[in-house]
């Protein structure tokens, strides 16, 4: 190969099929959030294991039983909820939380007292 700037190199790489996959759910995440479809819990419960063949709380494609499923409990005043995830829709949950809780911005200080 050569290169006849090797100041300037322009990739020749296009993201991944996962990357935009992730991308996406991880935007569907925020809608859902968003739409109060989907919790942000600060405490819940998380387990994980087979699937059910339940939906996805986040994709709504049934979720197989040789698939990785989390299951996440919340509580509140309504009572238990269950949400089910498969293990992509999971990651973009968290991260779509992580971008929606007041403690993951950063902190503004205080104006000094006087």
């Amino acid at each position: 190969m050569q290169i006849e700037n090797a100041g300037y190199c322009k990739p020749q790489v296009e993201a991944m099929p996962s990357d935009r996959i992730e991308h996406d759910l991880e935007r569907r995440a925020h809608d859902r959030i968003a739409e109060g479809r989907l919790p942000c819990p600060t405490h819940y419960r998380t387990w994980g294991g087979g699937g059910s063949r339940q939906p996805c709380a986040l994709c709504d494609v049934t979720i197989r039983i040789d698939e990785v499923e989390y299951e996440i409990e919340t509580r509140n005043a309504s009572g238990v909820r269950v949400y089910r995830f498969h293990f992509l829709c999971h990651g973009a949950w968290q991260n779509a939380c992580a971008d929606t809780l007041p403690f993951s911005r950063p902190v503004v200080a205080a104006a000094r007292a006087r």
